[in-house]
């Protein structure tokens, strides 16, 4: 098993310039990336093209959430472009989720449709203020894993925190994508939920979604070879 593999860089850029000299200085330490909102608009989409040419693998991550056939529209925009991976919020219901897995696998089998579950943002206050509800943080991000689940979506974003409770309901192939991972020697910013990268993969993550500790490093590839160290550690391959 490559745990480069396992970690997903996230290209939380402005522009596709600095996107593209990130990847650059990576080079073959890293082969996943992440394209979210803000790189995906300033850069007209070309980023994916660009990354697509060096070969790296691309999670779509534009968080789609509208009524149903909306929401399945723009996701078979995201299955067209050849992408690993892309994503819907949970939120957006189950009747959604399936409308996008029903016309997404007419165009691409091999996209996977994952569901955003809380943002890593939240904390346990915020949601239960958000949401007005009687569930903890974690069995409301356990219960909409469930209906993506059931709506036939791979997987899931989730905090770390949630992953090995998530597996235990939804089953071990069910994929967890988890931001709010920090390595100890790198700063928590503005993520509530963490964890290091080796209690992450330990805990139940599939995937790890870091940005800033790698792409904020002052050495960007030895950022990249201590954290797949970690992973390493965690997974018992070293």
């Amino acid at each position: 098993m490559d745990a480069r593999e396992k970690i997903i860089i996230a290209l939380d850029f402005p522009t596709e310039e600095k996107a593209k000299a990130c990847v650059e200085s990576l080079g073959e330490e890293a082969v996943f990336y992440k394209v979210g909102l803000e790189l995906f608009l300033n850069s007209q989409g070309k980023i994916l093209e660009y990354l697509r040419e060096k070969g790296k693998k691309i999670f779509l991550d534009l968080k789609f959430h509208d009524i149903p056939n909306t929401t399945a529209m723009a996701s078979v925009f995201a299955a067209k472009k050849d992408v690993v991976m892309f994503n819907v919020h949970a939120s957006g219901g189950k009747k959604m989720m399936q409308k996008v897995i029903e016309e997404t696998k007419k165009i691409n089998e091999a996209a996977s449709a994952i569901a955003v579950t809380i943002l890593t943002s939240f904390s346990e206050e915020e949601i239960q203020s958000l949401f007005q509800s009687k569930l903890s943080l974690k069995e409301l991000a356990i219960h909409f894993a469930s209906l993506a689940k059931e709506a036939g979506l791979s997987g899931v974003v989730c905090s770390p925190w949630e992953a090995a409770d998530i597996k235990k309901v939804c089953g071990e192939s069910f994929q967890t994508v988890c931001p709010g991972v920090r390595p100890k020697w790198s700063a928590t910013n503005d993520q509530e939920r963490i964890m290091t990268p080796k209690e992450a993969v330990q805990h139940g993550c599939d995937y790890l979604v870091i940005g800033r500790p790698v792409t904020k490093h002052e050495n960007p590839k030895e950022a990249m070879r201590m954290i797949v160290k970690e992973v390493e550690e965690g997974l018992g391959l070293c």
